[in-house]
């Protein structure tokens, strides 16, 4: 669930958008607390843990009063979540202007996204550890977790599924395949039991992604022709 709007939250926190202190209005007051929310459950969620996350802790590390919590989130399961989709965000912004922006082939351009994915889970470690990590054993993250996995295999189902005999659920179940060991190579090298180059591990990847699916192709043409 996503969080609610600005102009919701001007409503719950009694606070009208017209009135204005400090040359902002109270709707861009509670934005801004939200980001300071949102960047702090990053700190803690990316260094201490989801348990260790809690209300107070959150407002200690934005340096403001607990009260103003409620404005933007019911819980902090919602602020779990909200700093978890902020992550998923950046990768798919990134990754599709990557795309984009690579000329090639599928190959090519899933090499791009690829290199976007370790960019983002690598190179902040508090970003790795809350999607790669957190998220599995959180109730909260566990099911968006899932469905973002879900919905990524989708689109790497995508990349081979024109021009195939495949069947939709080979590529589907190939392509769930594919991103869990993308994820739990990543995970391997964020805790630092593989060492290893970010080039290759790229290249890598992708070698394996479209092995996998030149292997469902190739199946599908066997048994049309066998």
């Amino acid at each position: 669930m996503r969080q609610p709007s600005v102009n919701a939250c001007v409503k719950i926190g009694g606070v009208s958008g017209a009135r204005h202190y400090g040359g902002m209005s109270g709707a861009d007051r509670i934005a801004d607390r939200r980001r300071r929310f949102v960047a702090a459950g990053l700190e803690l969620m990316g260094t201490r843990g989801i348990a260790a996350t809690t209300l107070r802790g959150v407002a200690e590390e934005a340096g403001l009063a607990a009260r103003y919590f409620a404005e933007s989130f019911p819980t902090i399961e919602d602020l779990h979540l909200a700093v978890f989709d902020t992550i998923v965000d950046e990768v798919e912004e990134r990754g599709l202007a990557a795309i984009a922006a690579t000329e090639g082939d599928q190959r090519a351009r899933s090499r791009a996204a690829l290199s976007v994915l370790a960019d983002v889970l690598l190179t902040d470690q508090r970003k790795g550890r809350i999607a790669l990590i957190e998220s599995v054993s959180s109730p909260a993250l566990g099911p968006r977790r899932l469905a973002e996995a879900q919905r990524f295999a989708g689109i790497v189902a995508g990349l081979s599924g024109s021009g195939t005999h495949a069947r939709p659920l080979d590529l589907q179940l190939a392509a769930q395949f594919v991103i869990g060991g993308v994820a739990e190579t990543l995970t391997a090298v964020l805790v630092g039991a593989i060492g290893v180059d970010r080039e290759h591990l790229i290249d890598l990847l992708n070698d394996m992604l479209f092995a996998s699916l030149r292997g469902i192709r190739a199946n599908a043409s066997a048994v049309r022709t066998g």
